[in-house]
């Protein structure tokens, strides 16, 4: 059983669909082991439970990321 980890900030769920399939093929083509065999786990931090420089993302989110935290930022301006 391959186990395959993602860490990053929290991604969308159609984030995590895109990147599981993408992952999951080409570990599954270049080690020959079948896809429903392999497990990906995703690790989501939240942006206060990350930072760069010093400073929580919380407090400076990246700019260009894109992910849950981003649409919360969406939704607040509707």
């Amino acid at each position: 059983m391959p186990a395959i980890t993602i860490q990053s900030l929290e991604l969308t769920d159609e984030q995590k669909e895109i990147i599981a399939d993408k992952f999951i093929t080409i570990f599954s083509e270049v080690s020959k082991v079948p896809k429903d065999r392999i497990y990906l786990f995703f690790d989501g931090y939240p942006l206060d439970s990350a930072a760069r420089g010093g400073k929580l993302f919380s407090k400076e989110p990246p700019k260009l990321a894109v992910g849950k935290f981003s649409q919360r930022e969406e939704e607040g301006k509707t």
